[in-house]
């Protein structure tokens, strides 16, 4: 899965920055004016109407129309706009006195991406406002270009391929990008002090299947202009695709955890196999788990380092992601999910040495579902991978009922994208899981793996005295654990877990399990998941 996102020079590793502009002219400024007062027009009244008479009910009511009709895929922009590379797209840059709502006082403003490259269809741009909803044309002059005669190529009804939003995060005055739209279905958000990593999308269908991927796009946009002052801000967005069409909710809270609310009506055109509703993808190379990486000086390179879920029984679960060597694909039940995410959990510049790409500030992405999703599992695929331009990771949570055709379905969630740990404050976490070739020893099997699980916080961090911890491992089918054992680590405060595998006769991963336990056997850790490869 290659990154969808044009860099800030590379691929998305770079914040995106309010970019440098030359001063808008009164030519510029008449039509800043003509795009605001053109967004007018009579919607159907509905019942979650904004202020402007429009809202998601008009956009469930096209979603509806449209799978109604078989799919058309949307139009191409001209191919020698296809043919650049990510070097001559960064070269096209949006003038920031050009974003919509600038200087107008309402905390939020809107700045829009050119198409080009990986993106080669342009998407419809909606403003919702006090005269309505309309349109919001594409504009050559809202955008610097490297030189005249490129500029002179470009058609003036082009489209634009997405957006980002900007608000006010770390410094008083100073708008920050919090959430950017930007091919496909993907989107991504920030915190304050974070840099862009792992991406949403809509949604995802049969990935990782032998038919190959759907992607589902955006194909439509609406944007509420927000009431001054308002710390929330909301879009609406039309997703179609040869399976599906659906209506898309989003109402964005920029802050130190920025919060992304997501309220989707899907209506399929054919059955669907698996359909991935909430998906993340994300980025692992190499970290402190893997027993192979590329000769680099770097100690870990990942935008994530474990998937993270909250089930129904009570039960907080850790897995460690890892680089496999083939496909690897992994269920994880999660009737009615309490929550669910792709974490970021190092946050020490030590274990990365990278200043460009400063992984340690890195988001992580927490979901928590809306009412009863009803029966299902988490799916986690990771796909083998030599290049960090790469995007190796996806989550998504899959109904256990077959998906039809003309069924109308609904999902409605918030994802938090923040530094902070998710899980109860009483039980500790897994803060690093280490794993290498065990030192050859008399009686031992030479090809043996130690695996050394760091646990910290919690209830745990009280308890100094040997034998107040009990170390819990078991392997999800037969095979030999050897040398079990927790001691208290004084360098982190917490306690170290560590066991020997031997994997001489292992033709197949083998899936473990551990948690540390106290004195009466109540679990004090979440519990640590991982498949141990051959």
């Amino acid at each position: 899965m290659i990154r969808h996102w044009p860099s800030g020079l590379l691929a998305g590793f770079v914040v995106f920055g309010v970019l440098l502009a030359s001063s808008a002219t009164a030519a510029d400024a008449a039509a800043d004016s003509s795009d605001t007062k053109s967004a007018q027009g009579n919607a159907p009244a509905d019942t979650s109407q904004t202020r402007q008479g429009f809202g998601y009910d008009n956009v469930v009511e096209q979603a509806k129309a449209r799978a109604a009709k078989p799919y058309s895929a949307p139009s191409q922009i001209p191919k020698f706009l296809q043919e650049f590379d990510f070097a001559q797209l960064d070269q096209i840059s949006y003038k920031a006195d050009r974003a919509l709502w600038h200087d107008a006082g309402l905390g939020f403003e809107s700045m829009f991406y050119h198409p080009g490259s990986y993106y080669t269809h342009p998407v419809k741009m909606h403003l919702v406002n006090e005269h309505g909803v309309g349109e919001f044309r594409f504009d050559k002059n809202r955008f610097q270009y490297p030189n005249p005669e490129l500029r002179d190529r470009i058609p003036e009804d082009l489209g634009y391929a997405g957006f980002k939003l900007l608000h006010e995060l770390e410094t008083e005055g100073k708008l920050d990008e919090v959430l950017s739209f930007l091919g496909a279905s993907y989107f991504r958000a920030l915190g304050a002090g974070e840099h862009y990593g792992l991406s949403a999308r809509g949604l995802a269908i049969n990935t990782g299947g032998e038919s190959g991927e759907e992607f589902p796009a955006f194909v439509s946009f609406w944007l509420v202009e927000p009431e001054k002052n308002s710390e929330t801000i909301t879009a609406y967005a039309l997703l179609d695709s040869p399976s599906v069409a659906g209506a898309y909710r989003f109402e964005v809270t920029p802050g130190d955890a920025t919060q992304t609310r997501v309220e989707a009506t899907l209506f399929t055109r054919k059955p669907i196999g698996k359909l991935g509703v909430a998906p993340l993808t994300s980025m692992f190379m190499w970290g402190e788990n893997s027993l192979t990486r590329l000769d680099d000086y770097r100690p870990e390179a990942h935008d994530s380092d474990g998937l993270l879920i909250s089930a129904t029984n009570g039960e907080w679960l850790w897995r460690p992601l890892y680089n496999p060597q083939k496909l690897s694909m992994n269920q994880f039940s999660a009737n009615n999910v309490r929550g669910f995410g792709l974490m970021q959990r190092d946050r020490n510049f030590d274990h990365y040495q990278d200043l460009d790409y400063q992984y340690e500030k890195r988001p992580s992405a927490w979901i928590t579902p809306e009412g009863d999703w009803g029966d299902g599992h988490l799916e986690l695929v990771q796909i083998p991978s030599d290049s960090e331009v790469n995007d190796n990771m996806a989550l998504y949570w899959v109904p256990k009922d077959p998906v039809e055709a003309g069924q109308r379905l609904h999902y409605a969630y918030n994802i938090q994208w923040s530094s902070k740990l998710a899980g109860p404050d009483s039980l500790a976490h897994a803060s690093a899981s280490r794993i290498g070739r065990a030192a050859v020893v008399p009686g031992q099997p030479r090809d043996t793996l130690r695996v050394a699980i760091e646990f910290v916080g919690g209830e745990l961090e009280g308890l100094t005295e040997p034998g107040s911890v009990q170390p819990r491992v078991n392997a999800m089918r037969d095979a030999t654990i050897n040398n079990i054992e927790a001691v208290r680590n004084p360098h982190t405060g917490g306690w170290r877990l560590t066991f020997l595998v031997p994997t001489d006769s292992l033709d197949s991963p083998l899936e473990l399990r551990a948690f540390l336990a106290g004195p009466e056997g109540g679990a004090l850790t979440q519990t640590w998941s991982y498949a141990l490869s051959p």
